[in-house]
């Protein structure tokens, strides 16, 4: 595929039409934790914003904030399906969530290891001082020292 596939993918802002079984699948394909949609449907109908990624009706990306409004916000969940990584999607969706969010004071997140620089690129640093606690082992072990 051309990495000019991003120009053809549009980005949502809604739950509205969000088939929740698509979503789930995209968390699997991406290897990310197996969330059920139940749990989904929670975290993404709390958040701030979502960015959808969709590409001829498909759901192949998604990102989304938790924040005050104001002060601080946390971007969370930045998948790009498998198929389609290195096609600037993930680019899309961080800079609708950074366009969309550019009047909050302060919006950090935990990147994917090895993807730091993908974020450095975007305008994001490392923050010197960021605590954690993960409730889970593996999450812990993976980014808590």
């Amino acid at each position: 595929m051309s990495t000019n596939i991003a120009s053809q993918v549009t980005i949502v802002n809604s739950l509205d039409n969000l088939d929740w079984d698509e979503l789930e699948q995209l968390y699997v394909d991406g290897e990310w934790d197996s969330f059920p949609k139940y749990k989904l449907q929670k975290a993404f109908s709390a958040s701030y914003l979502v960015s959808l990624a969709y590409l001829d009706g498909k759901l192949i990306g998604c990102g989304r904030v938790v924040t005050d409004g104001v002060f601080y916000g946390s971007i969370y969940d930045v998948i790009v399906h498998p198929d389609f990584q290195g096609m600037r999607i993930g680019n899309k969706i961080m800079t609708d969530i950074l366009t969309q969010c550019s009047d909050i004071f302060f919006l950090q997140l935990t990147a994917t290891h090895g993807r730091e620089g993908f974020y450095e690129k975007l305008g994001l640093r490392k923050h010197k001082t960021a605590m954690g606690r993960y409730t889970h082992p593996a999450p812990a072990k993976d980014y808590l020292e």
